[in-house]
C-alpha cells in the first residue's frame, strides 16, 4: 500500500466511510421510482387486425425493415423525439437498443433509398392523435386506456 493512489485505503476510517457511502448510493439506486415496461404499450390503429408481435417483428417494423402488414397495408411508424423520456424507455426496454442506434438505422435506410424514417412527433398528445387517424399506424404509448387504438402484445423472439 505504498502507492500514492491507494494510500487512502490504508486507514480503516476512510475505507469504512467509503463503503458506507457506496452502500448508501446502491440503496438509493434501487429506491428511485422508475416506469415499468408494463407502463409502455405498443399500439396500432384500429384498422390493423393484429393482437401480438414478437420482439424480432417489432424491431423489423421500427427499424424500417418491414414496411407492410400481412394484408398489404403500408405500416406508418410514429415515434416521439429522440430526447423524450418515453422514447428512450421504449428503445431500451422494448426494442432493447439505444435511441441513437435506432436513429442511425433510420438514417441508413433513408439515405440508401430503401425506406423512410418513422414520423417523429413533438408531443405525446400528437402521437396519440396520429395513431388514431392514420390507417396502418403503429407506435407506443404510456397507457392502454386509449379507446380508438388496439394494444399489441409483445412476446420474446
Amino acid at each position: 500500500m505504498n502507492k500514492p493512489a491507494l494510500r487512502w485505503l490504508a486507514t480503516g476510517f476512510e475505507y469504512a466511510t467509503f463503503l458506507k457511502v457506496l452502500l448508501l448510493l446502491a440503496a438509493l439506486a434501487f429506491c428511485v421510482p422508475k416506469a415499468n415496461a408494463s407502463d409502455l404499450n405498443v399500439m396500432v390503429n384500429e384498422s390493423v387486425m393484429l393482437s401480438a408481435l414478437n420482439r424480432t417483428e417489432l424491431r423489423q417494423i421500427f427499424t424500417g425493415h418491414r414496411q407492410y402488414w400481412s394484408d398489404g397495408t403500408k405500416i406508418t411508424v410514429f415515434v416521439l423525439q429522440d430526447n423524450d423520456k418515453l422514447h428512450k424507455q421504449f428503445c431500451r426496454e422494448v426494442l432493447q437498443m439505444f435511441p441513437y442506434q435506432l436513429s442511425r438505422l433510420w438514417d441508413q435506410i433513408t439515405y440508401s433509398g430503401q425506406g423512410v424514417t418513422p414520423i417523429r412527433v413533438s408531443s405525446y398528445e400528437e402521437l396519440v392523435e396520429a395513431l388514431e387517424r392514420t390507417k396502418g399506424a403503429i407506435g407506443y404509448v404510456g397507457s392502454d386506456e386509449i379507446v380508438k387504438l388496439r394494444r399489441v402484445e409483445v412476446s420474446e423472439s
